[in-house]
């Protein structure tokens, strides 16, 4: 706190309640010094002409030193130490001087080389090889200190921790998929080891979001989020993908269940527990499947055309798990996929994902498409560019037009495709 006007009189009287209080006076007069200047330096005290004559008879030298400091060297110290057969080692000088170290601060002093010994030895013993950026995240974990910070932590609590945060991490992601309960009873013999509330999620979670380039996740959507982008499933039943018309065929609840809302022709919610039950080397998909980011779409191809439509699957903004699934299978039986999205940068990119991921095609979605969309009503384009590999083309005339269109505004353009004749569903 900042000291009044009459700084002086501030530090006189503090100088009185030092000594009051029964201290040194010589050691008030160097708080008060203090007080006036915060550059003040306390003099060193003045050895006694008794301490220069024993330091000088320790040492054997010629005559007591006469400087007013008493400076020596500790090793030929500890050697004189030894030729008079004294305690040479510095922890028994100190004991012998000062009293045994207490426990309690010898446990302290412990614990503190522990922290510092585990860092390094991590990093030696686990190689960047392990999993890329391995180091980087031991680093911040170590700067940030948020592991110390854990209620009856100690550094073999963590170094345990981070040992299993490691093996985990150096195996995502997952291929195929597996519920988070799962991974944690399987790897950690505890389905809830890997909980929101448990450190070692976090530990986890921070170098997910590192890999994904995403802040950490703080509200559970994004945690699912980031967990199901690396192949871990936090809900099985949450998130399910829309479809509409799948024509599926083959002896496979999975293929009932479609073909009854195909009769209907009504959209349908798939689950990830209901995708990952199916036996898909039973189900044959139709030849070509079309995707596209929003449900409206999905929701106008069923009023325009019901039961007549294309199969058709909505991934519903950044493709979760259930769609990663469905889509993946559908490839790996033989279906092509065709994609469309927003004309925007967000769009853009969850496409890039689907055209790596699924080498999927483009479905009216390349710069002819974009320059075409034009003309209906757009809005400004925000955000950072995003490659366009698909169309190379594409991404500069965005930049140069700098106009995106929103998916809805563009059903006419695609309504043509999806009338199209289907296997009969049976």
């Amino acid at each position: 706190a900042a000291l009044p006007e009459d700084r002086a009189a501030t530090c006189d009287r503090l100088f009185r309640e030092c000594v009051d209080a029964g201290n040194p006076a010589d050691a008030c007069e160097q708080r008060r010094q203090y007080c006036l200047d915060p550059n003040y330096q306390p003099p060193a005290p003045t050895p006694t002409d008794e301490e220069r004559r024993r330091l000088s008879s320790l040492l054997r030298s010629a005559r007591p030193s006469q400087a007013t400091r008493l400076r020596y060297d500790l090793g030929e110290l500890a050697r004189a130490l030894a030729a008079a057969d004294l305690p040479h080692d510095w922890s028994l000088v100190v004991d012998t001087l000062c009293g045994s170290t207490p426990p309690e601060l010898l446990a302290q002093r412990a614990t503190e080389n522990a922290w510092l010994n585990l860092w390094p030895a991590l990093r030696a013993e686990f190689t960047p090889e392990t999993f890329p950026g391995l180091h980087e995240w031991l680093e911040k974990i170590r700067r940030d200190a948020a592991l110390r910070k854990i209620p009856g932590i100690s550094p073999a609590i963590a170094d345990a921790l981070l040992r299993d945060a490691i093996r985990l991490l150096g195996l995502l992601p997952l291929s195929p998929p597996q519920t988070l309960a799962r991974v944690a009873a399987r790897h950690f013999g505890n389905s809830h080891a890997l909980d929101p509330d448990r450190p070692l999620s976090n530990l986890v979670l921070r170098d997910l979001a590192r890999r994904s380039g995403v802040p950490v996740p703080l509200r559970a959507r994004a945690r699912r989020e980031l967990w199901e982008t690396h192949g871990v499933i936090c809900d099985e039943l949450s998130a399910p993908v829309l479809t509409l018309n799948l024509g599926l065929q083959g002896d496979d609840p999975l293929v009932r269940l479609v073909t009854l809302a195909q009769s209907t022709g009504q959209p349908l919610h798939l689950s990830t527990r209901l995708l990952g039950a199916a036996t898909w080397s039973a189900i044959t998909p139709p030849p070509r499947v079309f995707v596209c980011e929003n449900p409206a779409i999905v929701a106008l191809a069923a009023d325009a055309l019901g039961h007549r439509c294309a199969p058709l699957v909505c991934v519903d903004g950044e493709p979760k798990t259930a769609a990663w699934l469905l889509l993946r299978s559908l490839r790996e039986r033989g279906a092509d996929v065709y994609y469309h999205g927003d004309f925007d940068w967000p769009g853009i990119a969850i496409a890039g994902r689907v055209v790596m991921e699924l080498q999927a095609l483009p479905w009216r979605y390349d710069i002819e498409a974009y320059i075409h969309s034009l003309k209906a009503p757009g809005r400004d384009l925000a955000g950072t560019p995003q490659p366009t590999p698909w169309s190379p083309a594409l991404r500069q005339a965005m930049i140069d037009h700098s106009q995106a269109c929103d998916e809805e505004t563009l059903f006419d353009d695609l309504l043509p495709d999806l009338k199209q004749p289907l296997p009969s569903a049976e």
